[in-house]
């Protein structure tokens, strides 16, 4: 880059980056000035050599959220990088659901489990939101339980962090709301990600041949975890809502209800579990 003030350093970044949002945002970061008040200031040499670097790095597909090493999730801040998913706005439809459950519990303060945590945006924004919910974090990979610590630490929420696998874990105490965002991709759409997909973690995407493997083992294994008319709600993939209504009637939930995210795809599946028996 040859920029000699900030001014030019962003016009140069706005032609390199692929959309002029992320422009603003490398720019930001590397610089400390917003685009709006880039001015004739000189341009370091430090600041165009790691702009320059960032934009190479984005132009071959590396997530932009992992150079910025932090992203925004329900007005929240959330650590990320390599090893963890990067939060995503669908899954706010999962917080809204969550929290509009917990606002009808006549439940002083409310167990929520949440499974799969990752970075923790789920868990953090439910405890947050809605201070009197106890809420436990569940993460299996060591990499993102990290970032999970670093996200409960950074926004200063009582969240109870557990490393475990969601398949032997069993909570101390009846639960009133679980809530996951599990990997939920089928084997055959992995060779149509999204070039940034791939620098994911596998283990947070892979849902199994079919897309349903957390789906089951979830339903089937907290179901005598949650307490008799308690929530269960799961983000899921794009038409996977039938698919994941007759798991969880076969597991004996009801009150099955979907939500949509704004692009009007349900992304979210809600339950209630009965009094019976799986």
């Amino acid at each position: 880059m040859v920029a000699e003030t900030l001014k030019e350093l962003y016009e140069e970044t706005l032609a390199a980056a692929p959309t002029s949002f992320e422009a603003g945002e490398l720019f930001t970061h590397v610089t400390g000035v917003k685009p709006l008040d880039a001015d004739a200031r000189p341009a370091t040499p430090e600041q165009k050599e790691k702009l320059e670097t960032l934009l190479k790095r984005r132009g071959a597909g590396y997530p932009l959220q992992y150079l910025l090493g932090e992203w925004e999730f329900y007005s929240l801040p959330f650590k990320v990088g390599p090893g963890v998913l990067i939060p995503r706005q669908d899954t706010e439809t999962l917080v809204d659901a969550a929290l509009n459950v917990l606002k009808t519990m006549d439940v002083p303060t409310p167990q929520v489990l949440d499974l799969c945590s990752g970075t923790g945006c789920v868990a953090i924004a439910i405890k947050h939101n809605f201070p009197a919910a106890q809420v436990t974090a569940q993460e299996f990979s060591p990499e993102a339980y990290n970032y999970l610590l670093q996200n409960i630490e950074l926004n200063q929420v009582d969240v109870t962090p557990h490393l475990s696998d969601l398949r032997e874990y069993t909570h101390p105490v009846p639960v009133d709301m679980v809530v996951s965002n599990p990997p939920y991709i089928p084997h055959y759409q992995f060779r149509d990600l999204q070039v940034e997909v791939g620098y994911e973690p596998l283990a947070a995407l892979d849902g199994g041949e079919d897309g349903l493997y957390y789906f089951r083992a979830i339903a089937r294994r907290f179901k005598e975890q949650l307490r008799p008319g308690g929530a269960l709600l799961m983000e899921i993939g794009m038409g996977q809502e039938e698919d994941v209504a007759t798991i969880l009637r076969e597991n004996h939930f009801e009150d099955i209800v979907f939500h949509k995210d704004l692009n009007g795809i349900i992304r979210v599946v809600e339950s209630r579990n009965s009094a019976k028996r799986a």
